[in-house]
């Protein structure tokens, strides 16, 4: 991928948020990983240990992504943290179709926060894409 300009401004707004949830994101997979829900057997302890650490391994590239401002390492944080928060929402309507109706609002809210992390995903994929375009289109402009 190109090195092209962060897409966020410095601003304490964005990052201390941003920080935080990285941060949010790493101790919820660390917690799933040593001390495991007690409601999940078999293929549900299997998949709740993939999606912590999916969790952890995709917040830690977003803290660094971050903290250096290089979206390039963002990327697969998201697509990561992504991974895992999907495979938790699964869990959850599982749970919620089963014998506990009352993890559809955890559902919902994971849910919510998988829209949140892929519209920053593709953002930054258009952000990579245009840059991109702009470097063949200058390529062009300087053989021709």
């Amino acid at each position: 991928m190109l090195s092209s300009p962060y897409p966020v401004p410095r601003l304490t707004a964005w990052t201390v948020p941003m920080l935080l949830g990285a941060l949010q994101g790493l101790g919820a997979g660390t917690w799933v990983l040593v001390s495991p829900p007690r409601s999940y057997e078999g293929i549900g302890l299997a998949l709740t240990f993939a999606w912590g650490t999916m969790l952890i391994v995709g917040s830690l590239l977003i803290l660094v992504a971050h903290l250096i401002r290089v979206h390039q390492v963002e990327l697969p944080g998201l697509a990561f943290a992504l991974g895992g928060i999907l495979t938790y929402v699964y869990l959850s309507w599982e749970q919620t179709f089963g014998d506990s109706p009352g993890s559809g609002p955890r559902a919902l809210l994971l849910g919510w926060l998988l829209c949140f992390l892929l519209t920053r995903l593709v953002l930054l994929v258009y952000v990579d894409y245009q840059a991109r375009a702009r470097k063949e289109r200058q390529g062009e402009a300087a053989d021709g």
